[in-house]
């Protein structure tokens, strides 16, 4: 694993080249691609641009640094519930469980294959989202080396789904409570 100091800052208009140029890498188009690349660009712009979207989620972006270096990109969204029968994500929001949605990647060859995505999540989220209750992430069924990441950070597989009627490649909703991270390392 290699070792150094990781940060976490939300995106700014300076970092929009850099995630651009990392979503269009061949080791991620695999993962982005279609509509969902098409609705993390836009969500992009809409974030470094300050510009609010209405909705049930809110999202953010965040870029991770090991040692001043970029090397990945974190994007949340809050579900706000209530339970709405279009969503296919509302039906895991539970009232008065403060919920985030997380997607991820490492976008420099550089750090691939050297432990960095599990320990980027913990601590991302030990930094940014210790204050929630659970946090959701929706690999697809044939990506198992990010469902072994997930389960190495301490999500659970809760449910295979498809995300929609039009993509064919199934899902599994995976979860992680923030309270069970804490007590892996230690935090009140």
């Amino acid at each position: 694993m290699t070792k150094g100091i990781m940060t976490f800052y939300p995106v700014e208009k300076k970092h929009h080249d850099l995630i651009y140029g990392w979503l269009h890498k061949i080791h991620v188009q695999p993962y982005f691609y279609g509509e969902g690349l098409k609705n993390t660009l836009k969500n992009l712009e809409f974030f470094v641009n300050g510009i609010k979207t209405n909705g049930s989620y809110r999202f953010e972006h965040w870029i991770a640094y090991i040692d001043e270096i970029p090397f990945g990109f974190l994007m949340t969204s809050r579900i706000d519930g209530p339970y709405n029968s279009n969503d296919p994500y509302s039906k895991w929001y539970e009232d008065g469980k403060e919920t985030i949605t997380l997607d991820l990647l490492i976008g420099e060859e550089d750090y691939l294959g050297k432990g960095l995505a599990s320990r980027m999540i913990q601590e991302f989220l030990l930094d940014k989202f210790s204050h929630i209750s659970k946090v959701m992430i929706d690999p697809e069924e044939d990506n198992p080396r990010a469902i072994r990441v997930y389960e190495k950070a301490g999500f659970r597989k809760i449910e295979k789904f498809a995300q929609t009627h039009d993509d064919p490649n199934p899902c599994w909703m995976m979860h992680m409570e923030i309270e069970e991270l804490k007590r892996l390392f230690n935090k009140p």
